[in-house]
């Protein structure tokens, strides 16, 4: 990538693997926001959300590593931009990981891999968000884990999709560092 393309990547001197990691947060947020209008019942669950993601950032600062059920526990002041500010964090560091292993191996992004790399991501929440919230394995004890599991998966697809998509928009041939 070039000097040109490496300024065009940059957004407000930030380095190219954040923009395009909170681009892809953005997009994912969309896909959400979309699927539960267009979707109704079928992409809409109160088990998931940027408060509760907060409330469990909360109970990791104390040193409280797991919960019976996340949306029994006491509501914690500032959830919401905790959970945000986390949701986003984690969007730009996997983001990074990514393009970084494939700066690494000399490869570009692409659709395909991106979209793949997005999908194994959800192995996150499904194997150590969910079970910390209490709601077990892959969400099988939340009493909605089919929804849960279709959230997260629609989310962590499209977010993979946008890493490819904005990377290769902002990074050109090469993956921006």
């Amino acid at each position: 990538m070039g000097a040109q393309s490496d300024d065009a990547a940059r957004v407000a001197g930030l380095p190219p693997s954040v923009v395009v990691g909170v681009l892809a947060t953005i997009t994912m947020d969309a896909a959400f926001v979309a699927a539960s209008r267009l979707g109704g019942e079928a992409f809409t669950t109160e088990k998931i959300g940027p408060e509760l993601v907060g409330r469990w950032v909360g109970g990791l600062a104390h040193g409280r590593w797991r919960c019976d059920d996340i949306v029994a526990e006491p509501k914690l002041r500032g959830e919401v931009a905790t959970g945000l500010a986390t949701h986003y964090a984690t969007g730009v560091a996997l983001t990074y990981a990514y393009l970084l292993a494939l700066r690494r191996r000399r490869r570009s992004p692409d659709l395909v891999t991106a979209t793949a790399y997005g999908v194994a991501t959800a192995l996150l929440p499904f194997l150590v968000m969910y079970p910390s919230w209490g709601y077990g394995c892959c969400g099988l004890r939340s009493g909605d884990a089919a929804r849960t599991a279709r959230v997260m998966l629609l989310g962590h697809t499209v977010f993979g999709a946008a890493i490819g998509a904005w990377a290769s928009v902002l990074g050109g041939r090469r993956a921006p560092a």
